[in-house]
Order: structure tokens, then sequence, then C-alpha cells
């Protein structure tokens, strides 16, 4: 005889959207690893494996696990039972008054204080963000709290994080493309204080507020595409009722933003649009009004 269990109805969703920015600040690890392969500084000209660039080797180019994480940005972003969304919470803990140990810290304080099935939300958190804050962790000696152990093997949970650089690639399948160019194709706001390329320099050079608003605005573009991806499955609110209702929230969140001049203004110009489609519409379904 079959039985079936009736599956109990999954509640309003809960999100921890995030990104990081980092940079190579030192270079004592990366000097270690240069020992250990019995490796001393040449010229310059010639590699240290055949075939190799410079920027290939990672003799003479530190690779990612030399990074130092200088800036975290996190906001808590909740589903209401009718549709909407609510920015609960948006923090950026970044240098120069925390340190790497620290920004981790942050972290981690964060998403024990999410919503027990909060699920992760990045733009190509499994290839960066992830893998950074592993290591980092690990480096620091840091604990994940309880529910977020999953992290430890390489955020691949499918029903926890949501990279939504994957779901656009196919899995990765299809060509790595930049956030920027998505945003630019579903005409929404990104790169809003400085491009991508920038954020390192603005990190060496150690402009931190500049590198915080970067780190903000990316996690602001992803909120957005959030929004967009939450149609697919979910009719019940327009998107760009979504999408105004967090631009306003930011905008109370972070009001002396460099970036909430930029936000206010584009919630004007869509109101603005609105507002000459509605008389459009009048004026075409009721002339005589």
């Amino acid at each position: 005889m079959k039985i079936d269990f009736p599956a109990v109805p999954r509640g309003p969703r809960s999100y921890v959207l995030l990104d990081l920015e980092s940079a190579v600040l030192d270079d004592t690890a990366h000097r270690r690893y240069q020992r250990m392969e019995r490796w001393a500084p040449n010229d310059g000209a010639l590699p240290s494996r055949r075939g190799y660039t410079r920027g290939e080797d990672p003799l003479q180019t530190p690779r990612w696990i030399f990074q130092t994480i200088t800036t975290a940005s996190l906001m808590i972003m909740t589903e209401h039972v009718e549709g909407g969304v609510e920015v609960v919470r948006f923090v950026t803990y970044s240098a120069p008054e925390q340190d790497e140990h620290a920004v981790l810290s942050g972290i981690l304080s964060v998403l024990a204080d999410a919503p027990a099935d909060a699920e992760l939300v990045t733009w190509g958190g499994a290839m960066h963000d992830v893998p950074l804050l592993v290591a980092g962790c690990m480096r620091h000696g840091l604990t994940l709290p309880g529910g977020w152990k999953w992290l430890a093997f390489g955020g691949g949970n499918g029903a926890r994080h949501l990279d939504l650089a994957r779901i656009m690639t196919g899995g990765f399948r299809m060509k790595p493309i930049h956030m920027a160019e998505v945003l630019a194709a579903m005409d929404l706001p990104g790169k809003l204080t400085a491009p991508p390329f920038a954020v390192a320099r603005l990190i060496y050079a150690e402009r931190w507020e500049e590198v915080s608003q970067a780190c903000e605005v990316d996690v602001l573009s992803t909120s957005l595409l959030l929004a967009r991806w939450r149609q697919l499955h979910d009719p019940r609110v327009d998107p760009g009722v979504v999408e105004d209702r967090i631009l306003r929230q930011v905008i109370e969140l972070m009001p002396n933003r460099g970036y909430a001049d930029e936000l206010r203004a584009r919630r004007s110009a869509r109101f603005a649009a609105q507002v000459t489609s509605a008389a459009i519409e009048a004026k075409t379904l009721a002339p005589g009004l």
C-alpha cells in the first residue's frame, strides 16, 4: 500500500547576500612558498616553468590563496508572505577599523544571527567568496557557526547557496560573464562608485571608504538580480515593485553613501515613467476623461 506523506509548505525564504574584496597585502607567506620551491628571483625575464608568462607564474605573481580579505558587505533579506521582500540588515566590515580576523568574525556573526534556513546568495561566490572565506577561517582558526558548516565543503550546497553566476552560465558550462554585463542587459544599477578593475588599486591606496562602497554596491546589485530570479517562480509581485522597495530601504539604511543619490534619481525616474505610462494608457482607454 502506497502512503503519501503531505509535504509541509515552505514558509517565506530568507537570504544572506555576501560580497568580499581582497588583495595581496603581505608577501611573507608567498616568500615561504618560494623557499619551499627552492626558487630565487631572477631578472624577471625568465618564468619559473616553461610556457608560463610572468602573470601566470605563481612563483612571481601570488595567486588568490595569498590574498587578504579587507572588506565584506552582507545584506539580510526576507520574503513577505504575500511575495514582497524586506531588507532586514545591511552591514559592512572593512579596514582600517577591522583587520582580516575581525572582518571574518563579523561575517560569522551575521551568519550566526541569520534565520535558521537562510540561503547564501552571491555572484560568483562558488569561485571566489566562499573559497576565500573558508581559507581565511582556516588561517585564523575560526569555526563556522551552526547551520553554516556546509560551507566548509566548498559552498556547493545547491539548496543553501544560490550563486547567480552559476545560474546565468548554466552551471559554468557557458563562458563566464561579468556581473556588469548582466546588469546592463537587464537595465539594473551596478558599479556606481568604481569600475571592477579599480577596486584592487583602491585597496593598495588604502581608500577604504571607496572600497566599502564598491563592495556594498555589488551586494545591492546582487539583491536586484535576486529579485529578477525570484520572478521566475513567484509571480505575485512585480519585480519593479520589489526593486523599488529594495532601493528605498537601502537608501534609508545608507543615506550618506556616495551612491545614495544615484539610487534616489533612479527611483524618481522610474516613478515619472510610470506616471507617464499610466496617463497614456488612461487616455487610450478612456479618451473622454
